[in-house]
């Protein structure tokens, strides 16, 4: 018997060969990898509710909700990773998978607090990606906010999150681990150091105000009381010299200090100096 392929037929083959077309680009594959990642975290999660209910294993669950978060993170490292190969990146490449995990963690806790009749909060809206009442932050935005506004100036260096329920995480938040100077914290590296070296050692970043700090005023925040009246060794003062952009500098301590006249580098480094170096 003949078949009859109607026009309706022909429509939705057509159909079905465009979302396949469309599904092969590589920013479409890392998307749609992100989506299997992102569900099957989910499902893992109320997995390890559902046997924390049956069994009341709270150190079970702990561990089940551990497993779940490192699969979670190999997959979505790994849809990053193809689409890299493929030589892109994902859409949402400037959000980080903590930033969906927090999403899914809110929602899940949700679920759970409801089931065992704490009530379901249907109208949050965490993780619209805007700041809304109630919340410190949204998926994907601080707002501004920085370690310091967060912490009301405790601990202002560092980097500020946003954690689950869209409130601030400052667990990497801290205080300046030097000198502050000009509203800046201030290291001294060691002899040889570089400044990005230098900051990074204290969990923080270089910033660019090495480059503007005032040479002889560092000198005196890193010696208080060197000068102070019948001191025997004298006032503190800064030379200039040319060398690999190291800024401002020691060669052998107080009470002569140096600025490199070259621009001055966050890589910089010179065998006999140490830097005096700006973080953030």
């Amino acid at each position: 018997m003949r078949k009859t392929i109607t026009k309706a037929a022909i429509a939705a083959m057509a159909l079905t060969a465009t979302v396949a077309l469309a599904g092969s680009t590589p920013e479409q594959k890392c998307q749609a990898a992100k989506n299997s990642a992102a569900g099957k975290y989910a499902a893992c999660r109320q997995s390890a509710e559902k046997g924390l209910v049956s069994t009341g294993d709270a150190t079970k669950y702990g561990a089940s909700i551990a497993k779940c978060e490192e699969k979670f993170a190999a997959a979505w490292q790994k849809a990053i990773d193809s689409a890299a190969a493929d030589g892109t990146v994902c859409p949402d490449a400037p959000l980080a998978a903590d930033d969906y995990k927090s999403v899914i963690d809110t929602h899940s806790g949700n679920v759970a607090t409801a089931l065992q009749g704490g009530g379901l909060t249907t109208a949050s809206s965490c993780g619209n990606g805007t700041i809304e009442a109630g919340e410190d932050c949204d998926f994907g935005t601080l707002g501004g906010a920085t370690c310091s506004t967060a912490t009301a100036g405790g601990a202002p260096y560092g980097t500020l999150s946003c954690g689950a329920g869209c409130a601030f995480d400052s667990g990497e938040c801290v205080p300046c681990p030097g000198r502050m100077s000009a509203g800046s914290c201030w290291l001294l590296s060691g002899e040889g150091g570089a400044c990005t070296a230098a900051c990074a050692s204290a969990g923080l970043a270089y910033d660019p105000a090495t480059g503007s700090g005032d040479c002889l005023e560092l000198a005196r925040v890193f010696n208080p009381g060197y000068e102070e009246a019948g001191s025997p060794w004298g006032p503190l003062s800064v030379q200039s010299v040319s060398l690999t952009g190291i800024g401002c500098c020691d060669f052998n301590g107080p009470p002569t200090y140096y600025r490199d006249s070259q621009p001055t580098l966050g890589d910089a480094s010179d065998p006999s100096f140490a830097r005096f170096c700006a973080c953030r």
